[in-house]
């Protein structure tokens, strides 16, 4: 069993990761608001459906993989996405492009697609399904002197145009989508908005992991911002005890006025508010996160950014500075009445030398960090209730 030193350590450092996750979570969505991700990862997942895969290299694809912004940019999503049933989902400005869109509203922009606006009879779909499997071949583009008229996708001379719409690959399983209805033009849609909802559950778990390679970014640099050194919060809770009983007093006050569920709503929230109201509503949650995270960052010393003056101490360990810095920086500084001066180049050289120094530890911090919120709330509450298990036992 744990002694009572190590477990309030324990406690220390996982309210610490349980502040910094809310805030790397609260950031994170703000970045992927600003930036759409869940509207570019829709397209994403749209264009896998109705264009063909490349043939590419592992590196290629490992690159393909840590691109977080992708926009397709092709005919066949361009199509698709300029149809009004699409089109006007978003809104205007700089989120044009839907973050979501219903089932039906896919199989009803592909059927228009494919098969041209208006109703559409089963014998129609059979004829034009010629067309598209034939011309939905990598085949030269038409020119005016083609007999053929043979295209890289849909043949759509018939409708004016001359733009590809599918491709092969896309095109032969649609089809046999058409087949498996037997021909039913409403068992048909069912089957392509069964498809939609297999891919959009996919689609979530690629939203995911993404979403977690971008915290643990975040994680990282606020972990540097904020001089967040897993190693350096364990040695200072470890030996201050002062510290030590300030940061379990307030992991208790937290779990005890705040719930699991709490936190999840915090931030689901957010999400369902149109664009502007969620980063309203995200700011004012990292706003009352910032209040607690200030009185753990003064109890630890944390902070990246150093003072205009230190005040030096002498302790049983050695040297020590008040406020708390890292010593690094003072190694041929001479102190002056007690005192060392910092200009702001050394305020510059401190920050990056964080970096230099501390780089272990902010990384360990980001991978704990990348774990979320509800994961530490839920591991701080067990090993709340096993301290007071323990000192009720004593």
């Amino acid at each position: 069993m744990f002694n009572s030193i190590a477990l309030d350590v324990i406690i220390g450092l996982m309210f610490i990761y349980l502040l910094y996750s809310l805030l790397a979570t609260v950031i994170t969505e703000i970045i992927a608001t600003q930036l759409g991700l869940r509207s570019r990862n829709l397209k994403e997942a749209i264009n896998r459906m109705l264009t063909d895969e490349e043939n590419t290299g592992k590196l290629t694809r490992l690159w393909d993989s840590l691109r977080l912004i992708k926009n397709p940019k092709n005919r066949i999503i361009t199509n698709f996405y300029d149809h009004p049933e699409i089109k006007y989902l978003g809104s205007t400005g700089i989120f044009k492009t839907p973050s979501s869109f219903k089932a039906v509203s896919f199989s009803k922009t592909l059927m228009c697609v494919l098969f041209g606006e208006g109703p559409v009879i089963a014998d129609q779909i059979n004829a034009k399904w010629k067309v598209i499997i034939k011309n939905a071949k990598n085949a030269p583009e038409p020119t005016p002197t083609d007999p053929e008229g043979n295209t890289e996708g849909i043949d759509t001379i018939e409708m004016g145009k001359n733009e590809k719409i599918l491709d092969y690959e896309s095109g032969k399983y649609i089809r046999s989508l058409w087949e498996e209805s037997l021909y039913d033009i409403p068992t048909f849609k069912l089957l392509l908005e069964g498809w939609f909802n297999r891919t959009m559950d996919e689609a979530t778990e690629w939203y995911k992991r993404k979403i977690q390679i971008v915290t643990f970014l975040v994680g990282f640099f606020i972990a540097w911002i904020f001089y967040v050194d897993t190693f350096t919060i364990v040695s200072k809770l470890s030996t201050d005890k002062q510290a030590r009983d300030q940061m379990v007093s307030m992991a208790n006050a937290y779990v005890q006025n705040n719930k699991k569920d709490d936190i999840n709503t915090q931030i689901d929230s957010a999400r369902t508010k149109t664009d502007s109201q969620q980063l309203n509503t995200l700011l004012e949650v990292k706003q009352v996160l910032e209040a607690d995270i200030d009185n753990a960052s003064t109890i630890l010393g944390m902070g990246a950014w150093l003072p205009d003056t230190v005040k030096v101490i002498t302790t049983k360990s050695g040297i020590g500075y008040i406020p708390h810095i890292d010593g690094f920086i003072c190694k041929h500084k001479t102190p002056v009445n007690g005192k060392i001066v910092f200009s702001g180049y050394d305020k510059w050289k401190y920050f990056f030398g964080l970096l230099y120094h501390h780089f272990w530890g902010f990384f360990i911090t980001a991978i704990a960090v990348s774990l979320g919120a509800p994961f530490w709330f839920d591991l701080l509450n067990k090993v709340m209730k096993l301290r007071i298990s323990k000192k009720e036992a004593t």
